[in-house]
């Protein structure tokens, strides 16, 4: 009943939070430069993944962890994703301005599911801010804050240098996103105190990319 409940609970985080594919080489997949000069580490466009992507992340502590994400850019300030972890596909529109990305929308749809129009879409107000600048160790926003801007981190896909890690505090529990440039989000971690005295960690992380 707990692993069920908990379960449940990551679930409800991960909502508020076909044809074969060309399997390509990590080395092939070229970091995103939508917009973007390769020595702006300012330009918040890199912080996404390559359009038609479809990026599988691995999960471990929860049968939900594990999950597809498909990247679509609509526009140079528009990306979407559409994310399939098993239990619920949800659809994320971001919009990229000058200082901080925001979330426009973010709501579950059907496996199949279309973007809306781009005018439908330039008409939507944020929700909330996914990620901004300056990008150094204690910008905040909403309820994050970004803890480190240095870190190697090593993950199935590859092994990431300068790695951003943003954390968002709660009574019992901690969220951490990683964040590398050209790719976006790579890796997350959920950490939760249960009543027992016991940690419930789930974490998901970057295992393929693919170009659709």
């Amino acid at each position: 009943m707990k692993a069920f409940y908990l379960s449940l609970c990551f679930l409800f985080l991960l909502i508020g939070c076909q044809p074969q594919e060309n399997t390509t080489n990590q080395n092939d997949v070229s970091p995103t430069n939508q917009n973007a000069s390769e020595n702006n580490h300012e330009d918040l466009s890199r912080f996404f993944k390559p359009d038609k992507s479809i990026a599988k992340f691995i999960g471990d502590g929860n049968e939900f962890a594990t999950y597809t994400e498909k990247t679509t850019w609509l526009d140079k300030k528009y990306v979407g994703t559409i994310v399939d972890n098993g239990g619920v596909t949800m659809m994320n529109i971001y919009k990229i301005g000058d200082d901080k990305i925001e979330i426009i929308y973010k709501e579950p749809v059907d496996h199949d599911a279309t973007f809306p129009g781009l005018e439908e879409i330039k008409s939507m107000q944020p929700i909330e801010t996914y990620f901004a600048m300056p990008i150094q160790v204690g910008t905040t926003f909403g309820n994050w804050k970004i803890v480190d801007t240095g870190i190697s981190i090593e993950i199935p896909y590859k092994t990431f240098e300068e790695v951003i890690v943003i954390e968002e505090n709660g009574d019992n529990y901690v969220n951490r996103k990683y964040f590398a440039e050209g790719f976006g989000e790579i890796k997350s971690e959920y950490i939760m105190n249960t009543d027992q005295g016991e940690k419930y960690i789930v974490t998901s992380t970057l295992e393929s990319i693919t170009i659709d």
